[in-house]
């Protein structure tokens, strides 16, 4: 499969660093061709950002004339509104933080590091934006519309199918190569737990997460003794997804993301230990 090219910027003041995040960049070019773009100060870097979108930015948080947060700030407003920025400096402090979290920025390089740590978060973009299948079972169209709405909102990239009934979603399991099935709980007939114990007969590979207002201890233990990878408890949003799939890929928690247990009763654990 033919893949698109990326789009980075490197916006840093110093030319050594800058030297460094292009080297740690240039270690996938075997895999992926990638165009780099490097700016010297916040201002240059808000203009490349306006002129054409970015996939990747490397941000200095202190830079002459605008800072990283600013370029952040503003970034929402340019070409490059879904770029995945990563901000990097010796330190952080909580304005710069509260900023960099509040307008989207995914992770934090600290200053020094190494081509390598560059490497790994682009990795990681490229991991985020394969194309993974998914299916979304629940008798309700408008819930199957809802959590569709909320997986578009994700940092990955999913090609979405639907089933209304876990009848539905069997047979097409059985024609279909699906990554991940997010079900319903609460369906007629056949319901979420026992799909679940259908798919694992069908295949161990299959990630399964499970959708419920109700998250008592007892269901979410029932879920993971079954087999299921993790528990959404309904309203959730599109951070939820991308803490899953994080866990899901093995990938590191970003530093600006939203990180949570794939069950809650993990965390009523630890609170009660």
């Amino acid at each position: 499969m033919a893949h698109k090219m990326i789009r980075a910027l490197v916006a840093d003041d110093s030319s050594p660093v800058r030297a460094l995040v292009n080297q740690g960049i240039r270690i996938h070019q075997e895999k992926r061709y990638f165009e780099i773009e490097n700016s010297e100060d916040g201002q240059k870097a808000i203009d490349a950002l306006r002129k054409k979108p970015f996939d990747l930015a490397f941000i200095d948080i202190n830079m002459p004339g605008l800072t990283g947060s600013q370029v952040v700030a503003a970034m929402s407003e340019t070409q490059s509104k879904g770029c995945l920025s990563i901000a990097i400096s010796s330190q952080m402090d909580g304005g710069h933080e509260k900023v960099l979290k509040d307008f989207g920025a995914y992770h934090f390089l600290q200053k020094p590091f190494s081509k390598q740590d560059v490497a790994d978060i682009v990795s990681a973009y490229m991991t985020m934006t394969e194309v993974y299948p998914v299916m979304i079972v629940d008798d309700s169209a408008t819930m199957r519309k809802l959590t569709r709405k909320t997986l578009d909102g994700s940092r990955f990239q999913f090609d979405v199918d639907e089933a209304g009934s876990a009848e539905e979603a069997r047979r097409k399991l059985r024609r279909g190569d699906f990554r991940i099935v997010i079900t319903d709980f609460h369906m007629p007939d056949i319901d979420g737990l026992e799909l679940a114990g259908m798919i694992r007969e069908l295949s161990s590979k299959v990630a399964i997460y499970m959708m419920s207002t109700n998250d008592t201890t007892y269901l979410e233990r029932s879920a993971a003794f079954i087999g299921i990878n993790g528990f959404l408890k309904k309203p959730f949003n599109s951070s939820d997804i991308d803490s899953l799939m994080h866990k899901l890929l093995g990938l590191e928690d970003p530093k600006f993301g939203k990180v949570r247990d794939l069950f809650s009763f993990l965390e009523r654990d630890k609170k009660a230990s």
